[in-house]
């Protein structure tokens, strides 16, 4: 099921996160040259789990999860990422139980949040918020919102990675407010010089490339 925020809740989001962002870890040495696949949180990661983890299997992509999310295997996950305080907190007990390392813009959460992930290892991608395009580079990034698919779509690039299968990513009907300002983040990340190829591989009702998992 795909998290709903409110606009309270981005709203505060904001507030954790400086214009002058801070990161130490550089996600070139886990993405440079590589075709990742990224597991969202739509029921489409679930309908088609078998396919995905057996083009994981065969193809062994890199391959990277948002939050807490379990829609496949977890033996198959190499690395999980997030950046909405809110979310971390909420998912930090299952977080916690789960074997990968979080990709996170550490250096700027706030100090009860770390203490919840502490037993995490955690890779230190800096995130600043701007009402502005979004900026991609090497230890940090700079975006227009706090939610973890532009945060992913800015560590993969950032990172050099071949190019960025999407799966689990359904997207939201023409009616819904959140239609948008998702569509927005895909719009936002392509007009960067440097933004990954992105390819969604289960159903997407987002305006974005796709195929079927079944044909690759």
């Amino acid at each position: 099921m795909q998290r709903k925020y409110s606009k309270n809740t981005l709203g505060e989001a904001r507030n954790y996160y400086s214009e002058n962002p801070l990161g130490n870890w550089s996600p070139v040495k886990l993405f440079k040259g590589k075709e990742v696949i990224l597991i969202g949180s739509g029921p489409g990661a679930s309908a088609h789990r078998k396919a995905i983890e057996l083009y994981i299997k065969d193809s062994k992509p890199l391959v990277v999860a948002l939050n807490a999310q379990s829609a496949i295997d977890n033996d198959l996950i190499d690395v999980r990422i997030a950046c909405h305080p809110v979310r971390l907190m909420t998912d930090c007990e299952s977080l916690n139980k789960l074997s990968q390392p979080l990709i996170t813009p550490a250096s700027i959460l706030p100090s009860n949040v770390l203490d919840f992930i502490s037993s995490i290892e955690l890779l230190d991608y800096g995130m600043g918020i701007q009402d502005t395009s979004h900026v991609y580079k090497e230890t940090h990034c700079i975006l227009s919102n706090p939610l973890v698919i532009s945060y992913a779509l800015a560590v993969a690039s950032s990172g050099k990675a071949k190019q960025l299968l999407l799966a689990g990513f359904d997207g939201y009907s023409a009616d819904d407010p959140r239609r948008l300002e998702n569509d927005m983040i895909f719009e936002k990340h392509q007009s960067v010089a440097s933004a990954v190829p992105i390819l969604a591989v289960t159903p997407t009702l987002y305006h974005i490339e796709s195929t079927s998992i079944y044909a690759l």
